[in-house]
């Protein structure tokens, strides 16, 4: 009999040895089993086609004579939602090239600051443009927000978030675009963003 007990407890502790976790691929727009009030994949992934969209039917793009040269800056986060700018910036990115057809130029967003130095050198005429003809300078920066509120009470919370991009013209410092995506939702407590 204690033979078999431990028979038993050998074939319970391989078992759990062996046990894994199952891995599922999902939807990045789908919903998931954990949902909560803030800022999730699927909307990163609307608000960033939507803009795409909006910016290059814009009369600044449109209007634009050849391909505006665009650098996309971080966007700023004063929301409570943790949002990984990279992400959102590279999905703009995406979507922005992969729909302009050759409309607009997106810069490399590390070169900013060297694009920026560069402009601003040109202008005080401290420095030969044909020197910088290597490093194409911005027509126009796009920035970017979020934005929230929040409400809650023991049982429910609810959330409101603004996700804000405008374009500006590089030597005017005109805002030559500017569009906002909203969004509000309502649940129970329980998700905890990360």
């Amino acid at each position: 009999m204690r033979l078999t007990s431990l028979a038993a407890v050998a074939l319970l502790a391989m078992g759990c040895a062996t046990k894994t976790k199952r891995t599922t691929y999902v939807d990045p727009d789908a919903y998931g089993a954990v949902e909560g009030t803030g800022i999730e994949a699927r909307d990163i992934r609307a608000v960033a086609d939507q803009m795409a969209r909006e910016l290059l039917g814009s009369p600044a793009v449109q209007g634009f004579e050849g391909a505006p040269r665009i650098a996309l800056l971080k966007v700023k986060n004063r929301s409570r939602f943790l949002v990984d700018q990279d992400i959102l910036t590279t999905l703009i990115t995406d979507k922005l090239v992969s729909n302009a057809g050759g409309s607009v130029a997106m810069l490399d967003r590390a070169l900013v600051e060297e694009i920026q130095a560069e402009r601003d050198a040109k202008r005080a005429g401290a420095v030969d443009a044909q020197g910088f003809k290597a490093m194409a300078g911005a027509d126009f920066f796009l920035t970017g927000e979020v934005r929230g509120l929040s409400a809650s009470t023991d049982e429910a919370q609810s959330d409101y978030v603004l996700i804000r991009f405008q374009l500006t013209d590089a030597e005017s410092g005109i805002v030559s675009w500017s569009s906002s995506y909203e969004m509000k939702k309502e649940g129970s407590w329980g998700v905890m963003y990360q």
